[in-house]
């Protein structure tokens, strides 16, 4: 984000955040980058440890289909967590 106003900013590695994270659960195998792991850095503090953990977890695992589902379920889990937060600018454009 370029924008001088703070909150933009911060708006707007938020939802960089998620755009990686919502990619990783797209990957087949396991997606423990540096990418993912930058990105659950920044969600720190907005979100329960429980899903940013549950979130890493799942993504290192060997089992294809609980790192799917884990994958998945931890992502949602994140979303909703920063849409009932207001920490989403627009919370229509997250699915």
């Amino acid at each position: 984000m370029t924008s001088i106003e703070a909150s933009a900013r911060a708006t707007g590695t938020i939802e960089r955040a998620v755009n990686v994270l919502r990619e990783a659960t797209a990957i087949k195998g396991k997606v423990q980058t540096r990418g993912v792991g930058l990105a659950l850095w920044v969600l720190r503090g907005r979100c329960p440890d429980e899903w940013l953990v549950a979130f890493w977890d799942a993504a290192g695992s060997d089992h294809e289909i609980g790192r799917s589902q884990g994958l998945h379920a931890a992502y949602n889990g994140i979303v909703r967590q920063l849409r009932c937060s207001g920490a989403l600018a627009d919370p229509t454009r997250m699915k």
